[in-house]
């Protein structure tokens, strides 16, 4: 028996993907679009509730949790399309993580929702590619369109009724992020170099604000804060041996130490604030900002040489 209903509860493209799909095809099912707020309300109420022997609701990017009152009026007809991979990678900023442990795919993956968070039997997983230049941003928008993807697939097969397949996930090798877990701006002093340029890069949302942290390097002197937009491992961390934190100028670029002897050279980046710099230090400044990227300066003189040591750089 095909869907007598289908309720979705989804961000500005999932909505206009559902819509394109009812198009196309004329479907005899109806699909109703609320926000993740209204969706309580509007199942309890029996006149405007889902209706028919076979209502099914599905989620697509929704970070509300989805109640239990809720999921059983859906009787089990209820899916979530999550991006990421499933179940190494569930919970918040799926995409940001995957980037900052070094994955080369994510993925976007419908599952059944369960009452415990996206750890219901997967139905159906699309890979998605992580390439190395990736930010937080690209490698996100690869996976929205991989998800619309999958929902429009997900809607044939229920209209037509269908059974989805059901793969039970494996316990062991559950992960859940939170929101908690993403924060803190500043560049943390126990990440290897190539953890860093990972950490980095997730965080660029660029010309959009990031959801979770926006990376961020404070130097005490010469006195300076920079906003990084992307970064390197250097293949001179060993020879300047340059504590995390600690950072050099030298030939016009800007040496920042990570954990283990390693270091970042700095390629792009914003000043937030400044003081007066040495001129070593303002080549090598000048040379990281982006053009169109407005510049703060501070007013506090700090003379210093071309070596530093950073501060505010606590271990996560």
């Amino acid at each position: 028996m095909g869907a007598s209903d289908i309720w979705l509860v989804g961000d500005e493209l999932a909505c206009r993907t559902a819509q394109e799909w009812a198009q196309e095809r004329s479907p005899a099912v109806s699909i109703n679009m609320l926000a993740a707020s209204d969706l309580t309300r509007c199942v309890a109420d029996l006149s405007a509730g889902p209706r028919g022997p076979e209502p099914w609701l599905i989620s697509v990017n929704s970070t509300a949790i989805i109640g239990r009152a809720v999921l059983e009026r859906f009787e089990g007809r209820a899916v979530n399309i999550h991006p990421g991979r499933l179940p190494d990678f569930g919970g918040l900023y799926a995409v940001q993580w995957a980037i900052r442990l070094g994955e080369s795919a994510t993925a976007a993956t419908a599952h059944f929702m369960t009452e415990t968070l996206d750890a219901g039997d997967v139905i159906y997983t699309a890979p998605v590619p992580i390439r190395s230049h990736d930010t937080g941003l690209s490698a996100w928008l690869r996976c929205l369109r991989a998800q619309a993807e999958v929902l429009k697939w997900l809607l044939t097969e229920i209209a037509a009724g269908r059974e989805l397949p059901r793969i039970r996930q494996d316990p062991s090798r559950r992960r859940c992020f939170k929101a908690a877990d993403a924060l803190g701006d500043q560049l943390p002093s126990h990440l290897h170099a190539i953890e860093a340029e990972r950490w980095v890069r997730a965080g660029n949302y660029q010309p959009l604000s990031s959801p979770t942290y926006h990376p961020t390097l404070v130097i005490s002197s010469p006195r300076l804060t920079l906003r990084l937009d992307e970064v390197a491992v250097s293949d001179c961390g060993a020879v300047m041996n340059l504590a995390p934190g600690e950072a050099w100028a030298v030939d016009g670029k800007l040496i920042v130490g990570c954990a283990a002897g390693s270091a970042l050279l700095l390629k792009k980046a914003r000043v937030i604030a400044r003081a007066e710099l040495p001129s070593e230090w303002s080549r090598a400044v000048d040379s990281l900002v982006s053009k169109g990227y407005a510049r703060s300066h501070g007013t506090h003189s700090d003379h210093g040489r071309g070596r530093a040591c950073g501060s505010g750089l606590p271990a996560r």
